[in-house]
């Protein structure tokens, strides 16, 4: 069921101020790759874009050469190579004594009963073989997309909230360190709250790493340093998975150039019918006159069903192996769009309680830090209350993002591209 309208606004308002790439980035460590967003780059242009550069992209040239190779060979008149044959003898070789034979031939392969139709639809089918196979990856590098600029999307809210975590966490030791020096606390505390700003430092850097790391593999899918300013996506009304999934879609073809292939190969038969033309020219000895005259030859092959029964079923192999595979491809897709389903309805749910838990966490971490500052509560348990707002702010914000992912990850399962 498609996610309500307001829920979107919740969401969008919570994940305001966090972007993947702001004018001046500050890391701890000196490794940074940078990624920018591109406000004139749609999702839709990154896909094609990665698409063009995807390794399985030379498939597609290939494909269309094989399509080319198959169209131009039905539609010729001819089943194959016209062949020459010369054939000369004489009794007195190399004078002009005695009788000579010269015959000279040309053959040419005609097509047998059916043979030139099965071979334009062999053609026809691995030309729509080849427009679907370009769907079914572009699909493919949509669904590697959506999954590196969520991830990456992320790893930016983890980053951002850690930053903001050890900035409170210095601005808490400095606090407290003053009240140490006059006096109002232990130093124990200090102590206390020095090891809490070092962790954050360290949680900071670690999850820098993350972020670098995420970049790395958005560049390496993508190869370019852009990303769209907007990636979210409005979920599909499709709920089930049919025959113009791309992905299905790219199977079907498949199992139809197969059976193509295999009448290709019944009207091949036991082989190539031939008709020959030519002409011959003989003398029986000097003193004779040369006779001329014409001859025509029709070569038809039969029987030899032993022999082109092993292509026939080689080729029925694999048109069996494609329905196979169809039927297992149905499979993972049903399995693929109900965890689709179910990822996004427990998102939707969690989305909703973590926000409400959120708003509690901020009004009790405000109220435990007017008491910490009046001295009603000790470090410990301020720190504790802290820790816990953290927490719960940290769930709200990472569920408004996985619901956006989850909303994406739902449309790749139904086979819609952005």
């Amino acid at each position: 069921m498609p996610v309500k309208s307001f829920i979107y606004t919740v969401l969008w308002s919570c994940l305001l101020g966090f972007s993947i790439a702001q004018a001046k980035e500050e890391h701890i460590v000196d490794h940074v790759d940078l990624i920018a967003l591109d406000p004139q780059l749609s999702l839709s242009d990154l896909v094609s874009q990665t698409l063009e550069k995807y390794p399985d992209y030379a498939l597609i040239a290939a494909m269309n050469q094989e399509t080319d190779a198959l169209q131009e060979r039905g539609s010729s008149w001819v089943s194959g190579a016209p062949q020459i044959q010369a054939y000369y003898k004489d009794d007195f070789a190399g004078s002009d004594f005695g009788a000579y034979e010269f015959d000279g031939t040309i053959q040419v392969p005609v097509w047998n009963w059916g043979q030139r139709d099965a071979g334009l639809q062999l053609a026809e089918q691995a030309g729509q073989s080849a427009e679907h196979q370009v769907k079914s990856i572009k699909l493919k590098v949509a669904g590697l997309v959506r999954e590196a600029l969520w991830s990456l999307k992320l790893e930016d809210l983890r980053h951002e909230l850690a930053k903001k975590e050890f900035s409170l966490a210095e601005q808490l030791m400095k606090t407290v360190q003053r009240r140490v020096e006059l006096g109002d606390l232990p130093r124990s505390d200090f102590l206390l709250v020095q090891s809490e700003s070092l962790q954050k430092k360290v949680e900071l850097i670690h999850q820098e790493a993350e972020v670098m790391h995420a970049r790395k593999r958005y560049y390496f899918l993508t190869q370019t340093h852009k990303m769209p300013e907007q990636i979210n996506e409005v979920q599909s009304t499709k709920t089930t998975i049919n025959e113009v999934h791309p992905a299905l879609a790219a199977i079907n073809a498949t199992i139809a150039e197969k059976k193509a292939q295999v009448e290709w190969i019944k009207t091949q038969g036991s082989g190539q019918t031939t008709v020959s033309i030519g002409g011959v020219t003989e003398r029986g000895s000097r003193t004779d006159s040369a006779i001329n005259s014409i001859a025509f030859a029709v070569n038809v092959p039969f029987g030899g069903r032993a022999f082109l029964a092993p292509k026939i079923a080689a080729a029925n192999l694999e048109y069996v192996a494609a329905e196979t595979e169809r039927m297992h491809a149905y499979r993972a897709l049903l399995a693929q769009l109900h965890e689709a389903e179910h990822e996004l309805e427990v998102e939707l749910a969690q989305f909703e309680i973590t926000q409400q838990m959120q708003a509690n966490a901020q009004e009790h971490l405000k109220m435990a830090d007017m008491s910490f500052k009046t001295g009603e509560i000790n470090l410990m348990d301020f720190l504790r209350v802290q820790a816990q707002a953290h927490r719960s702010i940290k769930n709200a914000q990472e569920s408004g993002i996985r619901l956006q992912r989850n909303i994406a990850f739902y449309n790749q399962a139904v086979g819609v591209m952005p």
